[in-house]
């Protein structure tokens, strides 16, 4: 959701020396965009762990003397960072205590005196416009390298998948928390009725700590969908993959975005985080989220009662989302 932002400074700054500064997980979703000089890791749980480590991150952009840097996360260590860079200015938002570390402290987004969300694509984006970038287009976009679209072609071809048919990727999982996550069996009879009745081929995705979950919706489901969590999927790789599938089925995770920013359509089931966050770019998405819920959006990890949000999320509700997308975007569908 930070692409636009990203895009927005190159198209502005032409000739600057734009560096990117990130953890080291989110490196192979921005690799291969045009918009920046340099990555810089920075490793909090690694090799800069510790006051030793930060020192030693903190040299290297000192010694490249920036002009200004921009502090996209909401975090006090972010802008404290920044400040120690040594960077003659600091733009960030007056969050988390932390105005005294900026230059430039943009107010956060007030309704009634409360935070009021906002979509994250222009919350990044005026950050751009305080030091005077003139927002642009708000799409988000990703690329990906040669290797990981040859990977991906073996991968279909191993699995036999898309061979003349439309194929819907399942994502079930979130690093979040439990509480984003659906029930096995609902995702299971989901995959059951796409295979049975969609003429279509079904991937399902997963990381590493995600396994189990893609295991038992493989082992409660009818028909077996194709299941690609057991290939460990790196981030460079998942991009390619959901590339080249035509809709994706996902909770609140990062995947949906990955989608979008490919242009796929996406049914998307949303249970404690609030939709404003992410009002962007939803041409081609179906929310389905529980809209008369007192407790909701909550944004805790794990329910503390019933978990209403997702469990009043049925899969016949999925299944006809899925095929209005389908006929819309892809093929008239049987469903």
């Amino acid at each position: 959701m930070a692409t636009p932002a990203l895009r927005c400074l190159r198209l502005n700054f032409p000739k600057a020396q734009i560096d990117l500064t990130l953890i080291p997980y989110v490196r192979k979703i921005l690799e291969g965009a045009p918009w920046f000089d340099a990555i810089i890791e920075y490793s909090p749980k690694g090799e800069h762990k510790g006051i030793v480590g930060h020192r030693r991150y903190l040299r290297g952009l000192r010694k490249n003397e920036y002009d200004l840097i921009l502090v996209f996360p909401n975090s006090f260590i972010s802008a404290l960072l920044a400040y120690l860079s040594g960077a003659k200015l600091r733009v960030g938002y007056n969050r988390e205590g932390r105005r005294i570390l900026l230059t430039n402290a943009l107010p956060r987004p007030a309704e009634s005196g409360r935070f009021a969300p906002q979509p994250m694509v222009d919350y990044y984006l005026k950050l751009c416009e305080e030091v005077g970038a003139t927002a642009g287009s708000k799409k988000t976009e990703l690329f990906v390298d040669h290797a990981s679209e040859k990977r991906a072609e073996e991968l279909f071809a191993k699995y036999e998948i898309g061979r003349r048919r439309p194929v819907i990727a399942i994502n079930p999982g979130a690093a979040y928390g439990s509480s984003k996550l659906w029930a096995p069996e609902n995702f299971s009879e989901v995959c059951d009725t796409l295979l049975e009745h969609a003429d279509c081929d079904v991937v399902l995705l997963g990381g590493p700590n995600e396994q189990n979950t893609v295991c038992e919706i493989v082992h409660a489901a009818r028909v077996k969908p194709t299941n690609l969590a057991e290939e460990n999927v790196p981030l460079d790789l998942l991009k390619s993959v959901i590339k080249r599938c035509d809709l994706l089925i996902t909770v609140d995770s990062g995947p949906r975005h990955i989608a979008v920013a490919f242009d796929k359509p996406v049914v998307v089931l949303m249970g404690p985080t609030d939709p404003r966050y992410t009002n962007c770019n939803l041409e081609k998405s179906a929310i389905l989220r529980v809209s008369d819920l007192d407790c909701a959006p909550c944004h805790i990890k794990k329910c503390p009662t019933d978990h209403e949000c997702m469990t009043r999320i049925t899969p016949d509700m999925v299944i006809r989302a899925a095929s209005e997308l389908l006929r819309k975007y892809v093929r008239a569908s049987q469903l």
